[in-house]
């Protein structure tokens, strides 16, 4: 626990990792597997991504599974297709309950029972997993993870937190990622032309994504116009629309979701049958998606608490105060014990 508040903590330097984790690349079948650390060790995580078009490969990612091995464990990271496509459907469930059936082989002692982590959406994959093969996993990590798909996919373009009447500070980049998975259900649009706009909505996304100082508009509008130069003139409109340099997304999301069906990416129906032990871990802070689905998610699995912080809002110019401090402390001793 020291050495993971050594690194995780709100003093940890985020641009240094731990030195001398061992590495390596393996299949699972036709999936790449990412495995740090070694045989034997203390605990063994199988980590669920985000959506992310680097996958594991994220700085961020890389950074905190090499945390947890330095800590004494084998984690176990997949590169999740549908992930890496920022498109999830129902067979990234599948893909990830295949690696967990492969533990044994990927290093993990056969019986032991691992630690399931999740990063924001692959709460889902983690959900799945728990509902079917509870007994074997040892518990449940929950970092950033969603109830219901339309409230999330609300505030992703709004920043309106449905049910509670909060307006709440979004992240603006993933807006075109929101219009990317509707693309199916937007209308007057041949297949070729959502292929196109989704590759764009993408090229876009590697460019802003990860760079903190493109959440200003006047940053990430000037990337949209330098990339739509590129883009057909039949798609360019869309192309902005998607990415919010001119108005008229959530509009055009709202007919879109109408339309879609979520049943594979709703996790709801997976909760009723989970019965380890969950921790909810939220930033009071996520700009991605808002604490309150942390909440939602407790209020239907039996054995799950909530752990809310705010530690990492505060900068070094305005620090919290003795009380806000303490309190932080002890929520953050939580959050490591369950991840020990």
């Amino acid at each position: 626990m020291a050495r993971l508040a050594r690194w995780l903590g709100p003093w940890a330097d985020s641009t240094r990792v731990p030195a001398d984790i061992a590495v390596r690349d393996e299949l699972v079948g036709e999936l790449r597997v990412r495995v740090f650390g070694a045989g034997g060790t203390r605990a063994t995580y199988l980590v669920a991504p985000g959506l992310h078009y680097a996958g594991v490969d994220d700085p961020r990612m890389d950074r905190f599974c090499r945390i947890l091995a330095s800590a004494g464990g084998l984690v176990v990271a997949p590169f999740v297709p549908d992930y890496l496509a920022l498109r999830p459907r129902g067979r990234a469930k599948r893909d990830f309950a295949r690696v967990f059936a492969h533990l044994a082989n990927l290093g993990s002692p056969p019986g032991r029972k691992p630690i399931v982590f999740s990063i924001s959406f692959g709460s889902l994959l983690a959900l799945s997993l728990a509902a079917t093969h509870g007994d074997a996993i040892d518990r449940l990590v929950l970092f950033g993870g969603y109830a219901d798909l339309a409230t999330t996919l609300q505030f992703a373009l709004t920043g309106e937190v449905l049910g509670s009447g909060r307006i709440a500070t979004r992240d603006p980049l993933n807006q075109p990622v929101v219009l990317a998975n509707l693309v199916d259900q937007l209308e007057d649009l041949a297949a070729a032309d959502r292929d196109a706009l989704v590759a764009h909505w993408r090229r876009y996304v590697e460019r802003v994504w990860g760079r903190p100082e493109m959440k200003a508009r006047d940053r990430y509008v000037a990337i949209a116009l330098e990339l739509a130069a590129d883009v057909p003139p039949a798609l360019r409109a869309l192309f902005l629309v998607g990415i919010g340099v001119t108005p008229g997304a959530r509009e055009l999301a709202a007919r879109a979701l109408r339309a879609f069906d979520a049943r594979e990416l709703d996790p709801t129906p997976h909760l009723a049958a989970i019965r380890c032990r969950v921790e909810l871990v939220h930033g009071t802070d996520d700009d991605v998606i808002p604490f309150e689905q942390s909440h939602a998610l407790a209020a239907q699995l039996p054995h799950a608490r909530v752990h809310l912080t705010g530690m990492y809002n505060h900068t070094r110019a305005m620090l919290p105060s003795p009380g806000a401090l303490a309190r932080e402390l002890r929520t953050m001793g939580a959050i490591l014990d369950a991840l020990v």
